[in-house]
């Protein structure tokens, strides 16, 4: 089982920039040497400065090798990975929560693509079951991008997590291949918290009876499933679609 993350890496100017004037603790800032005279460079640098932020430059090709995205345009920034609210403490904070379930994640990659969709949605929490990756490993951290930066990710029993759900009246739907409507056709405003099946298999029976509907995506009846990441990015855009109508 890998290790969790002593800390996360920020790439790219806007999510190092966002992170400094946030209030996120920065360890040290990296700056490319082509780089160090840009203005907004420049303006990340006085901010790092300003905070007691270690700041160093370095070769640009050394930036470039340890960059995951290859896109860290002339800076990357560390930190140390945060501390964890409980389920329980972001449903009494949230009025609407919008919390992501998932069973049994295999791959580390798929968790970190997740975690970055995640935050991009808006999602409040992401509860992983301890059955598979449950928690903010260095390559999570790397697929991530960031995100596991802003977006929770708590390890606990999925059992546990949807009485707690039921507790604060937040509706749990799974998705499944061939139940329930269509995303398109579901109403899916509101507290909710989506449950997806992992890679090899889909949700259990006994997790489908702590389910409070169903929801489908429409595919091709060739393809049996998508890849978890690609299905949750899906799910979760639908709801910020509806959402924004």
């Amino acid at each position: 089982m890998a290790k969790q993350a002593e800390f996360i890496t920020l790439e790219g100017r806007n999510m190092v920039r966002d992170a400094l004037t946030s209030g996120q603790r920065i360890n040290s800032l990296l700056i490319a040497s082509g780089s160090q005279y840009d203005p907004k460079i420049k303006e990340i640098e006085k901010l790092a400065k300003d905070k007691g932020v270690s700041v160093q430059i370095i070769r640009s090709e050394e930036l470039e090798k340890m960059s995951e995205s290859k896109n860290a345009q002339g800076v990357m920034a560390t930190m140390d990975a945060p501390e964890v609210k409980s389920l329980e403490q972001i449903l009494r904070e949230k009025r609407n929560a919008f919390i992501l379930l998932l069973n049994h994640i295999d791959y580390e990659q798929n968790l970190g693509a997740i975690m970055r969709t995640a935050w991009a949605a808006g999602v409040d929490a992401v509860v992983a079951s301890p059955n598979g990756v449950h928690q903010i490993t260095p390559v999570v951290a790397k697929i991530s991008m960031g995100a596991a930066a802003y977006v929770p990710l708590i390890p606990m029993s999925l059992f546990q997590a949807m009485n707690m759900l039921h507790k604060y009246a937040v509706p749990v739907i799974g998705v499944e291949v061939e139940m329930g409507k269509a995303i398109y056709d579901s109403k899916l405003t509101g507290p909710v918290a989506f449950l997806m099946g992992g890679e090899a298999e889909g949700i259990s029976e006994p997790l489908q009876k702590e389910c409070d509907s169903f929801v489908n995506i429409p595919m091709n009846k060739e393809v049996a499933s998508l890849n978890v990441s690609v299905a949750t990015a899906l799910v979760l855009f639908e709801k910020v679609r509806q959402e924004n109508k």
